[in-house]
């Protein structure tokens, strides 16, 4: 087995730097889905304020399917996209359903 030192004496040097772009991209995203779960957790907040249902599936849908447009427009595939970020809604669901069961406990 080749140290590490060694692989990356024969990885070309333009491999090293995407990779190093992909690093910083990766980085961008997390940020990126940082600030959404912050915006998001302020709609469940205001959610349960106003005793609203943690999930809206007509806004859910038509979110969904302008993701998978533009998903395409830029060359991606839409299948990958609408998995994601269906994920990334089940997420934001699950925890405003923790935050409106929190205001319906403080309310007792």
């Amino acid at each position: 087995m080749s140290s590490p030192a060694a692989t990356q004496a024969t990885v070309p040097q333009e491999l090293l730097q995407c990779r190093d772009r992909i690093d910083r991209i990766d980085e961008e995203i997390l940020a990126a889905l940082a600030r959404r779960f912050e915006v998001t957790e302020r709609v469940g907040q205001l959610k349960a304020q106003h005793s609203l249902d943690s999930v809206d599936p007509v806004r859910e849908q038509e979110k969904l399917q302008r993701l998978r447009v533009s998903a395409e427009q830029k060359g991606l595939d839409s299948t990958l996209v609408h998995e994601l970020f269906q994920r990334v809604f089940n997420e934001v669901v699950k925890n405003h359903r923790q935050l409106l069961a929190a205001a319906q406990k403080r309310a007792e």
